[in-house]
């Protein structure tokens, strides 16, 4: 959804990784990725989350890399491995894992998430090799996705990461991604149950910090529980507790 719109700024701001060296890649669901240690590590975090978030996050840097697969220029220059990281840990703030590591008492989910893929980049034997501004591609990859718009002007890098993230949402194929990678994709990591567990998610976040939805995408979500006033929130609310 958002790629069509990214894809001028990709194509003229192209961002070198620099490296000189190729970076040890696999094929997972039927997609050729990154497997370098730090992305497995990064695989590790999300392992024991709720299943349609942990298939969520997979799906995200998946698809992102399937879309950049397609594309000779985006392959040959993207920061691939940061790339990986940033989707795979995006929605850090969504852990609703009692006393999560990635989850303060105050902040929006998007610093979470952003602040929790920084302190494992940081705490990583890897990632302490990384550059500063490696990692605040990571950073601005993750904590400007939940606000579409912000990223005009940003590099290529961190225009892929938001786009990957968007090519999860529910609704037609993304034209960046190619059919058949999309669908293998899907076919091992169902994305039916995204849309109730978005819901219950963002109903939890209310629920536990409301102060932290205010001039967000939640904020109805967490007015609800505030003022009290929403029946939508409260009767999804209802339907999670029925739920469990």
């Amino acid at each position: 959804m958002k790629f069509l719109a990214v894809s001028a700024a990709l194509a003229v701001a192209v961002s070198a990784r620099c490296t000189g060296t190729p970076l040890p890649t696999t094929i997972l669901h039927g997609v050729e990725v990154v497997d370098t240690q730090i992305v497995r590590d990064a695989r590790k975090v999300i392992e024991n989350f709720t299943p349609y978030l942990h298939k969520h996050s997979l799906r995200t840097w998946l698809l992102g890399a399937a879309a950049i697969n397609a594309n000779e220029t985006l392959k040959a220059t993207l920061d691939l491995e940061a790339h990986a990281v940033a989707t795979i840990l995006h929605d850090l703030g969504w852990d609703m894992t009692p006393n999560s590591e990635w989850i303060s008492p105050d902040k929006r989910f998007e610093v979470d998430g952003a602040l929790g893929a920084m302190k494992f980049i940081k705490n990583h034997p890897d990632g302490k090799k990384w550059s500063e501004r490696r990692i605040e591609k990571v950073y601005d990859g993750i904590v400007m996705h939940g606000s579409p718009g912000l990223q005009a002007g940003k590099n290529a890098d961190v225009q892929m990461i938001l786009a990957s993230i968007g090519f999860d949402n529910p609704g037609s194929i993304n034209p960046a991604i190619p059919v058949e990678k999309y669908n293998s994709v899907v076919a091992d990591l169902p994305n039916t149950d995204i849309v109730f567990g978005t819901n219950e998610t963002w109903v939890w976040i209310a629920k536990t910090k409301p102060e932290a939805t205010y001039n967000t995408i939640l904020e109805p979500f967490g007015t609800a529980f505030v003022e009290g006033y929403s029946a939508v929130g409260h009767r999804i609310f209802d339907l999670i507790n029925a739920k469990h």
